[in-house]
């Protein structure tokens, strides 16, 4: 079979340090910028992004809609470009890669999108969609027909369903098309977007279980938007949290959803479903709503919605200086560091750190 195998070395889910000493991605202060309404006025989408990915993890980006976790994947993948700053891929920058360089990452990168029917020619029949994904190689017609039925065995899809179409499959069975897909090109990179949130919760488990194993066979590097905190919390070892373009917490998975020191982190895991339509929590950082006012032009962005500043009686710093990411505990690598944008991190109360997600 023409796939990776076992390519790269995983990263420990305990929190050990990766094989790979490089990293896979690195993001330098990418802002995002788009035009909107009539007057055509310029907003950011992203603000001074700077992240790291390494090699064969699986990396989670979540927030809520509107945060900006969507286009920074589509930036990863190369589908739009940076206004400012830059990202760089296996040591070269993505915006002004080479022919031939642009043809190699496009096809190590692939990008699963959240809705598998959009994702799928209804006109075209999965032997079609999937043989697309070979015709840069020299290969017989057998010996492409033999690689698409191990490919859909790969998914947990039968050879017999090469000739059928996209509306004789279910959601579930349709994501995992796609999988293929992506897959047929021998990528290195999977960006996931949304990936299980238009599926049933059983099928959710199926699909996210599958990404797993593929993550280890083939050496994948998986990148996972998602809002659902639930799906970064089982599939990933790091977690970067945005809110209204800006990254304001990073770390490993075990830091994000049991020692999270940003406020806005917090309140995403505490306000998670607990089963009890009938209970409601009394915990302040819980029912902090979207503010209709503006964020300061100066201050931190999440000061309007702020548990943790009412708390603390408004200090001014929060609507005068905008915080900068900063380490609040190392870890083996520079890179593996816990980043927090937010002045008072060290403040978070230790009964908003005991909600956990399951």
């Amino acid at each position: 079979m023409p796939l990776r195998r076992a390519a790269a070395a995983g990263p420990d889910r305990g929190g050990g340090r990766m094989t790979e000493e490089a990293p896979l991605y690195s993001v330098h202060n990418v802002t995002k910028d788009f035009a909107r309404g009539r007057r055509r006025s310029v907003r950011p989408a992203l603000s001074e992004v700077s992240l790291v990915i390494r090699r064969g993890e699986g990396f989670g980006i979540v927030g809520e809609s509107g945060s900006g976790k969507t286009t920074l994947g589509r930036l990863l993948v190369g589908f739009d470009t940076p206004t400012e700053g830059e990202i760089v891929f296996e040591g070269r920058a993505v915006v002004g890669m080479k022919r031939a360089q642009r043809r190699s990452f496009r096809q190590g990168v692939q990008m699963v999108f959240q809705n598998p029917f959009a994702s799928l020619n209804p006109f075209r029949s999965i032997r079609d969609t999937l043989s697309d994904g070979y015709a840069h190689r020299r290969m017989s017609s057998g010996e492409r027909d033999t690689a698409m039925k191990d490919l859909l065995g790969l998914v947990g899809l039968h050879e017999s369903m090469l000739d059928r179409y996209p509306h004789e499959f279910s959601g579930g069975q349709r994501q995992r098309i796609v999988l293929a897909r992506a897959l047929s090109v021998n990528p290195s990179v999977l960006v996931a977007d949304e990936p299980v949130s238009a599926l049933d919760v059983s099928i959710q488990a199926q699909v996210l279980n599958l990404l797993n194993t593929l993550k280890k066979t083939l050496g994948l590097t998986v990148i996972m938007v998602t809002h659902d905190l639930r799906v970064v919390n089982f599939f990933c070892d790091r977690i970067a949290v945005m809110y209204m373009g800006r990254l304001v917490e990073v770390g490993d998975r075990d830091t994000i959803m049991n020692e999270s020191s940003h406020p806005y982190t917090r309140m995403l895991i505490s306000a998670a479903p607990n089963g009890d339509p009938e209970e409601r929590s009394e915990r302040p950082w819980v029912s902090s709503e979207l503010a209709a006012s503006e964020p300061p032009a100066e201050g931190c962005i999440f000061a309007p919605r702020c548990w943790l500043r009412q708390q603390l009686g408004n200090p001014e710093e929060c609507v005068t200086t905008q915080p900068r990411a900063r380490p609040l505990l190392d870890g083996p690598a520079p890179d593996e560091a816990h980043l927090a944008a937010c002045h008072f991190a060290e403040d978070v109360p230790e009964q908003a750190r005991l909600a956990q997600v399951s």
